[in-house]
């Protein structure tokens, strides 16, 4: 689907949602709860929202500083949606992940990426998920174009492969311990780079996966 069908065409607050509606007739509810400032914003202030990013994001240039892919945007949205399918998929199949479909099992593989190295860096995820899920979400990233993530996340991989047969690590929790010190800080570097979004992940996965089913 084209991305100009994602662009907004009007928006309408009520008490707790806001409403986007998009090009395409879909309609999108965010609480406006997750939105600290535009929850305490008076019905007026709600009102002066302005749209950015070819009319895909949206700001409030009096509540928060105008970026250029605004406060929230269409496209962070629509993602967050493919993740939250693929996992309630996995609930559904008792968190048994070979039993999703190829583009699911990859969906759930980017969620615990970044849900696991924005929270506490590459070895949280890999002490959490294992090599598997490591290689499904660098075969994802590969297949969206997301290439400046991959490099990162191939050479975090990469500094543990010296640790496969080591004698003093029985368990993924015992390679960070197991690493010098200049390998220790390579991975926190790493980490940061991680951090710093290389690539926008949201926009590349809908290009490559599509847009979610609707509900």
């Amino acid at each position: 689907m084209p991305s100009s069908n994602y662009r907004i065409q009007s928006i309408t607050l009520n008490d707790t949602h806001l409403l986007l509606t998009l090009a395409d007739g879909q309609v999108l509810a965010e609480p406006i709860k997750r939105y600290i400032r535009l929850e305490k914003a008076t019905p007026a202030e709600r009102e002066q929202w302005q749209l950015v990013d070819d009319g895909h994001g949206v700001v409030w240039p009096a509540l928060w500083e105008p970026s250029a892919d605004g406060m929230l945007n269409v496209h962070d949205l629509l993602w967050d949606q493919h993740y939250e399918q693929a996992m309630a998929k996995l609930s559904a199949a008792q968190w048994k992940l070979d039993e999703l479909s190829p583009t699911d099992q990859e969906l759930v593989a980017l969620w615990r990426m970044e849900a696991d190295i924005n929270n506490g860096g590459f070895m949280q995820f890999l002490c959490n998920w294992g090599d598997p899920t490591c290689q499904l979400a660098l075969q994802a990233l590969r297949k969206v174009g997301a290439l400046h993530m991959l490099a990162v996340l191939t050479r975090m991989r990469g500094l543990i492969d010296r640790f496969e047969d080591a004698p003093e690590v029985i368990a993924l929790n015992d390679i960070y311990g197991a690493m010098t010190e200049a390998e220790q800080q390579e991975m926190e570097d790493l980490d940061h780079k991680f951090w710093d979004y290389p690539d926008q992940l949201s926009r590349l996965g809908l290009r490559c996966y599509g847009a979610p089913a609707r509900a």
